[in-house]
């Protein structure tokens, strides 16, 4: 029995499916479990039940952070502690490329949680994945379909998206049992793009002229403070491109390395999405 945590989400969701087409047994949490739409075969329960109720039986685990609720940590030390009870042989610890920087919050954040699940005793994956490519359909879509106009702050800033599909597809890898030696994966994709030029991109697949608009961080910050998104996540965007400016992000080879394929580039993830843009 395998465990995913968030099966609902952009990465738990595909790491379910692909698990269950390779044969194994699926146990999934969802703060919603009557309202998840999973396969009628796989075990769906509250992301709220006893730790030890979801992980009893289970050989692996996946961990995604942002489904563990308000009291991050506790759930997680929790969940490892079920684990290690359980005898889990593998967990796979969805974390962020952002607590490689010291002054970012969210990788504060993420490195407390990274040293809760380093008690775990079996092996153990932790992935570092940089901004998903779906992140643009979150940030450009509204204005894109109503208005064909994006904006975006330090728009020349080369930044490395990683198709989320890609990262859902690392995790079920070594879910499954891959020779991928314990330690963390930082995952990106194959090619360093500036939101200019992932706007260009989009504005080719759309067949249309997109009016491109730089703005300010102090009314990046502004908006989303008004849209009611907490100031660490505001201040850990800008300074995800802060750094990148500083000292540019390259591609990492840990994602065609685990899936023995290239990694998905963002002309590709566009040309998959393109309708949710038109």
């Amino acid at each position: 029995m395998i465990l995913v945590t968030g099966a609902t989400g952009a990465v738990g969701r595909r790491v379910v499916a692909q698990l269950a087409a390779n044969g194994a047994s699926v146990r999934a949490t969802s703060r919603t479990p009557d309202a998840a739409d999973l396969p009628d075969d796989i075990e769906t329960l509250s992301s709220s039940a006893p730790a030890h109720a979801l992980l009893d039986g289970c050989s692996s685990v996946l961990i995604v952070a942002s489904a563990l609720g308000a009291a991050q940590l506790g759930r997680l030390a929790e969940l490892v502690a079920a684990a290690n009870v359980a005898r889990a042989g593998r967990l796979v610890h969805i974390s962020t490329a952002s607590v490689t920087d010291p002054l970012s919050p969210t990788g504060a954040h993420h490195r407390a949680l990274e040293e809760v699940s380093a008690g775990f005793a079996g092996a153990r994956h932790v992935l570092r994945p940089v901004p998903f490519a779906l992140n643009t359909l979150h940030w450009w879509g509204p204005t894109v379909r109503v208005g064909r106009f994006a904006e975006a702050p330090y728009l020349d800033v080369p930044m490395v998206p990683v198709d989320e599909r890609d990262v859902a597809d690392v995790a079920t890898a070594l879910l499954l049992g891959t020779s991928e030696p314990d330690g963390p994966l930082h995952l990106t994709g194959p090619e360093g793009l500036s939101s200019r030029e992932q706007l260009g991109l989009l504005a080719e697949a759309l067949g249309t002229h997109l009016d491109v608009r730089e703005i300010e961080p102090d009314e990046v910050r502004r908006r989303l403070a008004g849209a009611g998104v907490p100031a660490p996540a505001v201040e850990s965007l800008l300074r995800s491109f802060e750094l990148a400016a500083e000292h540019p992000v390259l591609p990492s080879d840990a994602v065609p390395r685990v899936l023995g394929r290239p990694a998905r580039d963002y002309a590709n993830w566009v040309a998959d999405h393109i309708e949710s843009f038109r």
